[in-house]
């Protein structure tokens, strides 16, 4: 339903009263027969806009703290059809704030049904009005249902187009490092800042209130998941935010601004975040959460140390309100996770947030039902999700109602910046050394160390990849990683050893398929704790070349005739700390197999004079 509102429009009516008027709007039955509403959502008052105080949200003299829900009334025929019900869904559950992505760059040939339903710009200059006329019914409707927005600007990501569009559309590459031009050209910043201006300056067709008048909008997000691997890199996406923020400003003084980072998970990122949330400019601390995406040893554990972490950072740090600004759990294998209620994570989540004093946090993703299970979706309308529904409206009633939280002990002043997570991730491969010897016709013994038959790893993030172009393990930053080996058996033992050899093909480690020419790492081997080398290593091309790496230390060779045995390959802390990739066989056809292969161990014996 379209029906016009005066500028200075007030809820005289209760909330519902007024989504009756609406007309009835399709919830999940079970959930709505089997509790009671929760208390009304604060009103949107003209005037009357969301502030920081401190480390904390107020609105007007109160405190204001908020359970919400990402969702996407804009992007599809489906989704815009259930704007309506999506809202009153929020509503119903006591969540009075929304995160809506507020863009859609396509190509200048964009179909007609992305025209239609998806895009605010298909090509940088031909602007889709209707879309425009759809976001004024987006916050119609929220306002409608007293339910804040916080408007997410661009994209990291190419759904809907993001950062890579911007890129394509400029004729440059978006792939790996190189979507980091995004922040240093200055004609992707003119083309963020036409839409963003667009939006600023924009009168509601359906309310008459300017868009940086509106109190239902509580802040502007400048990207999701903003995401940033090198140093320049991040030097520019701090100049990027600091502009960007300072020109919302400079249109609209009412609202808060956010920076749109995804989160942090290694050393440099942390300090990256805390750099990029220091900026005057940006009003609160946001960070994502989903613990399971590439995180070994998920636990409820690790689970509040992430949370934990941030809480410091936000409360003492950089000393801003903190919002997890997406987090979720999956939904789409049912009612259990890792062995626990699906629900208890939610719970968990939620109450360790509150606990660390949090400002707000918001669930992924509120949506109507599209016919099969989303990884996570909280469906409006389908009894499938209604356990965590019921969470977030337990805890939505718990903050609206001003209820304190038990404080952590944890979070402290005197904690500074150290971090209260483990920062390095530790993963563990094969349980027994190796063994395997071979004799070559020369009389060298070689031992093959395939890839993923390390002992065990610690980086600030790693894993094993078994596909093209080649097996490979990859840790990131600084760290280790350790093989155990056996000493040949004695039919294969010589008397005496003249030279150890280690051939490894490496490479640094980058995100993606691109690094920065600059990217070399610093590696030192060691064997028994006795330094083989070191020495840097090249940057990262996805293919590694090979290094050998020798010693002919004679208590070290006679060490190494008898028992078991430690090589360790280690990335030092440090400015060259930029990974290590060890390459193992070739799996793209393309590639000669016989430049590919595992590590390999070489001892070659002392040859006796007679036989010389």
């Amino acid at each position: 339903m379209r029906k016009r509102w005066g500028v200075f429009w007030v809820l005289a009516a209760s909330l519902w009263g007024v989504l009756a008027s609406a007309g009835p709007v399709p919830l999940a039955v079970p959930l709505a027969q089997a509790v009671p509403l929760p208390p009304p959502l604060p009103p949107i008052v003209p005037g009357q806009f969301v502030k920081v105080e401190g480390t904390q949200f107020v609105l007007g003299d109160q405190p204001f703290r908020f359970v919400g829900a990402n969702v996407n009334p804009i992007h599809g025929d489906t989704d815009r059809r259930s704007t309506e019900a999506l809202f009153a869904a929020l509503a119903h559950d006591g969540l009075p704030v929304a995160r809506v992505w507020a863009l859609g760059e396509g190509r200048p040939d964009a179909s007609e049904w992305e025209v239609k339903y998806v895009l605010f710009r298909a090509g940088p200059e031909r602007v889709i009005e209707e879309t425009l006329l759809h976001l004024d019914r987006v916050l119609l409707e929220a306002r409608r249902a007293q339910v804040r927005v916080i408007l997410t600007l661009s994209n990291n990501w190419p759904d809907y187009g993001g950062v890579p569009m911007y890129l394509r559309w400029l004729g440059l590459p978006s792939d790996g490092i190189a979507k980091e031009s995004f922040y240093t050209d200055e004609r992707a910043h003119a083309l963020f800042r036409a839409h963003v201006g667009r939006l600023l300056i924009r009168v509601n067709s359906l309310t008459g209130v300017r868009y940086s008048d509106d109190p239902t909008i509580l802040a502007w997000e400048l990207m999701n998941e903003s995401t940033v691997d090198t140093p320049a890199g991040r030097q520019a996406r701090l100049a990027w935010v600091r502009e960007m923020a300072q020109f919302i400003k400079t249109f609209d003084t009412n609202h808060l601004v956010a920076a749109g980072l995804w989160g942090y998970a290694m050393r440099s990122e942390r300090a990256d975040f805390i750099a990029v949330h220091s900026l005057p400019g940006i009003d609160y601390v946001d960070s994502h959460l989903y613990l399971q995406n590439g995180q070994p040893g998920v636990s409820l554990g690790r689970l509040h140390d992430f949370l934990d972490d941030r809480a410091q950072l936000a409360r003492f740090v950089v000393k801003k309100p903190l919002v997890i600004g997406e987090f979720g759990f999956r939904t789409d294998q049912g009612p259990q996770y890792r062995g626990l209620p699906r629900a208890r994570w939610f719970a968990e989540l939620l109450g360790r947030h509150f606990q660390n004093q949090g400002a707000g946090a918001l669930a992924w993703i509120y949506e109507p039902f599209h016919g099969k299970p989303r990884d996570f979706g909280i469906y409006i309308d389908r009894p499938f999700t209604d356990d965590v529904r019921q969470v977030l409206r337990d805890f939505g009633t718990r903050v609206l109602r001003g209820e304190p939280f038990a404080p952590n002990p944890r979070l402290s002043p005197q904690q500074g910046v150290e971090p209260l997570y483990p920062v390095e991730q530790v993963l563990y491969g094969s349980p027994r050394p190796l063994g395997q010897w071979q004799r070559a016709v020369t009389g060298s013994l070689h031992l093959p160390l395939p890839p993923p038959s390390f002992r065990v790893a610690r980086f600030a993030r790693l894993g094993v990849w078994d596909g093209k172009p080649a097996v490979h393990f990859y840790g990131a930053e600084s760290g280790e990683v350790e093989f155990r080996f056996l000493s040949p058996p004695p039919a294969l033992r010589p008397p005496a050893l003249a030279e150890i050899e280690l051939m490894a093909r490496l490479s640094a480690e980058w995100p993606g398929a691109s690094a920065p020419a600059d990217g070399g790492t610093l590696l030192r081997v060691e064997l028994d704790g006795v330094p083989l080398a070191e020495q840097p290593i090249m940057t990262d091309d996805g293919r590694g070349t090979w290094y050998r790496f020798r010693s002919r230390d004679p208590q070290l060779l006679d060490k190494l005739l008898r028992g078991e045995h430690t090589l360790r390959l280690v990335v030092p802390a440090g400015p060259k700390a930029n990974g290590l990739c060890l390459y193992g066989d070739a799996r793209d056809p393309a590639l000669p197999k016989s430049d590919y292969g595992p590590l390999r161990v070489t001892l070659r014996p002392t040859i006796p004079p007679a036989s010389r």
